[in-house]
């Protein structure tokens, strides 16, 4: 450890001298920094000292062509932890490596935003388990050859964390964790500050009368957001994240990344500052514990996102995290469907490539959230003089609006032309509208289609818990009084085990495995590129050194050249409706 902090040290200090120069105690905050760093490293233990050095001979470990994944609630799949630990089976059974475990530490009482509201970085849900059994997991799941990804929510704690109970008590130390405003400031703000939630939680303020004044909450008024300006809780962060790897974990979803650093006068939002502190983090981690990932949760515009792996700055590139939501992309595939084209698309793939050494991205179809339209604004513009217009579209088609086969729901509408929506993939793509055999079969292609995209361009392509057996939407959310108000819980049903070997699941699954066995097989993974078609619904990808056609119309679509399809195993120069051929090179 001493020669990497030797190697990475400046790195790290050249971050916190950004953030804190105006301290005027930067030499007493990097020595705070190395003594923690010492005795955290000091406190891992053997097997994961092994695995950092494997990691550290192999830094593209999870840039492979079998690295795909899956996420999930705990509750939701298991019902807990130890649960879970039983059910590594089916997850080995998809050649899963990598394993995301949403909302599992320990959340405030009551509503918490899905469990994101932390009320104790160190501890687990109490319902689900302990500490302890997530530890005893992730030596199970190390023995798999599968990575566990949590949570760690950097901009706000619950209301009721340690922390934010001792400044409400008056604590002066943990009263500078959080940030507090006048009435006159907080209406000055929020009239400069998009909303996130401006249907349940309108507003960037709650008024907190122990606090002396109006709290800064971004997202629900239980949330308090953290204040980085003060480099105590900079090292209290990373003194979690550190304990935390301690424990096995081996990634971090550093949940609402964009939107950690506050100015005056701007959105609040993907700010240089906030770059600074997960750079930062990064190069710790790097230090005491570099068998750990970082994936950025950055639900922004294509734009904004390269900065979140890193930038050069004019003292060398700067790594910052190792994944980053390929979020684009999954938006423009279910504009794709809704629109029976591949420009969007094609669009996202194009702007996806050039990633730095050492990176990837996390590629999905679908989530525990909702699909927020506006974050392809920027890149729809780009094609469409009108494109609020053509997204409001692509909602409505989704949502059932219009007739069609979706079964989405609205999210968070407020009277603006776009929002966000709801439902489970199945339920999009058409399985819970179908009557017969032939719009069953038209869903699963879509389902298909979908996988294939996220596969096929390369990313840590993961699967959404359900997903891989077609459940449906979840009605049920609504009749109870805990969940009602949150739409999000429609797609976010229990898993159903009785249903593994149903007709949808086993077609749905087959095909993820078809889709991995021939994404290994032509040895791609990493940036996407895109290969030209000259049709208008058919998208071409290359992955290794094969070609990938997605058909997203509904109607047959011809490829630019036949060849042999790796799914099927015969020769092809059509793409069906809604179809995937995956052409054996060379491209």
């Amino acid at each position: 450890m001493e020669e990497r902090l030797a190697a990475i040290g400046p790195r790290l200090r050249r971050q916190l001298d950004r953030l804190y120069g105006q301290h005027g105690g930067a030499g007493a905050l990097w020595a705070r920094t190395e003594t923690l760093l010492r005795e955290r490293f000091a406190e891992r233990h053997a097997a994961l000292r092994a695995l950092d050095e494997a990691r550290l001979a192999d830094p593209d470990w999870f840039v492979r062509p079998d690295m795909l994944g899956y996420s999930t609630y705990v509750d939701r799949y298991a019902g807990t932890v130890a649960g879970l630990a039983a059910r590594v089976d089916h997850l080995e059974s998809l050649g899963v490596r990598y394993l995301h475990l949403l909302a599992l530490l320990k959340a405030r009482e009551g509503d918490s935003d899905g469990g994101f509201a932390v009320a104790d970085y160190l501890a687990v849900e109490p319902r689900l388990g302990t500490i302890d059994e997530v530890e005893a997991l992730t030596a199970r799941l190390r023995a798999a050859r599968i990575s566990l990804c949590v949570d760690l929510a950097l901009n706000h704690t619950a209301d009721d964390h340690l922390w934010a109970k001792a400044a409400r008590a008056g604590d002066p130390f943990y009263r500078d964790f959080y940030i507090t405003v006048d009435a006159a400031e907080a209406a000055a703000r929020d009239a400069e500050l998009p909303q996130v939630f401006p249907a349940t939680a309108p507003g960037n303020f709650t008024h907190v009368p122990a606090m002396g004044g109006h709290v800064w909450t971004t997202f629900y008024p239980f949330q308090w957001d953290l204040n980085w300006r003060n480099p105590d809780v900079f090292l209290a962060i990373l003194d979690v994240a550190l304990r935390l790897a301690n424990r096995g974990v081996e990634a971090f979803r550093l949940d609402s990344i964009a939107f950690l650093w506050k100015r005056p006068g701007s959105d609040c939002r993907n700010l240089p500052q906030t770059h600074y502190i997960v750079r930062a983090l990064r190069a710790a981690l790097d230090i005491a514990a570099p068998a750990t990932l970082l994936k950025a949760e950055a639900i922004v515009p294509t734009a904004f996102v390269p900065p979140y792996f890193g930038l050069d700055e004019g003292e060398g590139f700067e790594p910052e995290c190792h994944l980053v939501y390929n979020n684009s992309l999954m938006v423009a595939g279910w504009v794709g469907l809704a629109e029976q084209s591949a420009a969007l698309p094609a669009a996202i793939v194009a702007a996806s490539g050039g990633l730095p050494t050492g990176a990837n991205w996390l590629s999905y179809a679908r989530c525990h959230d909702d699909i927020g339209w506006g974050s392809v604004l920027g890149d729809l513009r780009a094609i469409d003089a009108a494109p609020e217009r053509r997204l409001a579209a692509a909602a409505r088609f989704l949502e059932g609006v219009d007739g069609g086969w979706a079964r989405g729901a609205p999210f968070q509408g407020d009277g603006a032309v776009l929002h966000g929506s709801n439902g489970t993939m199945a339920s999009l793509a058409g399985l819970e509208s179908a009557r017969g055999e032939e719009e069953r079969e038209a869903a699963y292609r879509r389902i298909a289609l979908l996988n294939a995209l996220a596969i096929a361009s390369g990313g840590l392509a993961t699967t959404y818990m359900g997903d891989e057996l077609g459940l449906l939407n979840d009605y049920a959310y609504r009749d109870d009084p805990e969940r009602a108000h949150e739409g999000r819980w429609l797609h976010r049903p229990a898993m159903d085990w009785a249903a593994l070997d149903d007709i949808a699941a086993r077609r749905i699954s087959g095909d993820l495995r078809a889709l991995r066995a021939a994404r290994v097989a032509s040895g791609g993974a990493g940036a996407p590129v895109l290969v030209e078609t000259g049709a208008a619904s058919l998208l071409g990808v290359a992955c290794g050194h094969d070609r990938v056609f997605l058909n997203f119309g509904a109607a047959p679509a011809a490829l630019p050249a036949a060849g042999l399809d790796r799914l099927t195993g015969a020769a092809c120069d059509t793409a069906p409706a809604w179809g995937v051929v995956w052409l054996e090179g060379p491209r």
